[in-house]
């Protein structure tokens, strides 16, 4: 069984430690001391040789009793988005908050502490299961670094569930979006701009002249959004802009329809930029793969089962965020998004429900029994 006052302690004392994205070591440490206590042997990857960080992606595997069993993969990441530093827990009403200073840090915390609990609760109660993997991610938060970084041999399982999704206990996300951030850069000319302007190609107007002429932005569809996030233009107010540059984020559950929304996009910026006597450079960087399984598939069913078996009102859904399940489920290993309750995340009125921190590991634990039955 699930206990509550051990795995509230063990979530205090995790948010309690800085965990800024890429310096991550002091969290990674105090969460290979507690799986040592679980008897597991923990192993630390070279990720970070990749991302700069302070330590890599942390690893454990849990031996199963029941050889025919699936193996399931759990996984949170151990980042938190700043402030992080100096973590306050006040508990009021059954809620969790931060002093003010800081963000929660249930994100991701609660799915790190409710899988190490879920470990701890099947170890004491003795219950038949297959063999699990953990893996707890490195900078999530800043792009999913770890897990791009990762060794894809490393994974072991049948299916895997990520722990890092908000939203009522018994919410199974089993599709996100397939990312792209397309970052634009139009070339003018410079020229004076109070003795020659005629002389200057301005990039800026150009820039919002192509900008202005996109049929939509914002949400395109149910499926697909589009955002100018970053727009940076201009050297002084006496000079015709030489050079501007932004940054698109789309997304889009149906990857046909987005590598058609970027080629056209692409297209109409081109077009627009060349006729105004402009160039333009694109750098097109592939955010996240898509999450696609079906509704149907075991890995979401067996989360349902265990879900119902808790009372829990199940409800499938999609999701336009990505997460380090995108990259899993890219990697060819089946990853649905398991609620956890986090809410106001990424800033200092992130809460957390008392209640929502206990029921993500008897998910998990209720998750692993399930998936050892005939």
């Amino acid at each position: 069984m699930i206990n509550e006052n051990r795995l509230l302690n063990e979530f205090i004392e995790l948010v309690s430690v800085p965990c800024p994205s890429k310096d991550e070591r002091a969290e990674a440490e105090l969460i290979m001391a507690k799986l040592r206590e679980l008897g597991l042997e923990p192993v630390m990857d070279k990720a970070n040789e990749k991302t700069g960080g302070t330590c890599g992606n942390v690893w454990a595997y849990v031996k199963g009793t029941v050889p025919d069993a699936p193996t399931l993969l759990f996984e949170a990441h151990m980042d938190s988005v700043a402030p992080t530093t100096g973590t306050k827990v006040v508990r009021k009403d059954g809620v969790l908050y931060s002093d003010g200073t800081t963000t929660l840090g249930g994100d991701d915390k609660v799915g790190v502490a409710g899988m190490l609990e879920a470990v701890h609760a099947l170890k004491e109660d003795g219950v038949a299961h297959g063999d699990i993997q953990l893996l707890f991610t490195i900078s999530e938060e800043i792009g999913c670094l770890g897990v791009v970084n990762l060794d894809k041999s490393w994974i072991k399982a049948n299916y895997g569930y990520c722990m890092d999704i908000g939203g009522s206990m018994g919410e199974i996300t089993y599709a996100a979006p397939k990312l792209y951030d397309i970052y634009v850069t139009v070339k003018g000319k410079a020229a004076h701009a109070g003795i020659a302007p005629e002389e200057g190609v301005n990039a800026l107007m150009l820039a919002a002249e192509a900008l202005s002429k996109l049929p939509a932005y914002g949400r395109i569809d149910e499926e697909t959004t589009f955002n100018i996030g970053v727009f940076n233009a201009g050297i002084g107010t006496n000079i015709v802009c030489p050079e501007a540059k932004f940054v698109i984020d789309m997304r889009s559950l149906n990857v046909p329809k987005l590598e058609k929304l970027k080629d056209d996009t692409m297209a109409l910026i081109k077009e627009t930029v060349e006729a105004g006597k402009g160039q333009v450079e694109f750098e097109v960087v592939e955010g996240c793969p898509a999450v696609e399984l079906s509704k149907d598939h075991p890995c979401i069913e067996l989360a349902k089962r265990s879900a119902e078996r808790l009372g829990f009102k199940v409800e499938l859904k999609t999701t336009g965020g990505c997460s380090d399940g995108n990259y899993l489920c890219g990697y060819g290993l089946p990853c649905g998004l398991l609620a956890t309750g986090m809410s106001n995340v990424h800033t200092t009125e992130e809460y957390l429900k008392e209640s929502d921190l206990y029921d993500t590991a008897r998910w998990i634990y209720e998750t692993v029994k399930v998936a050892a039955e005939k």
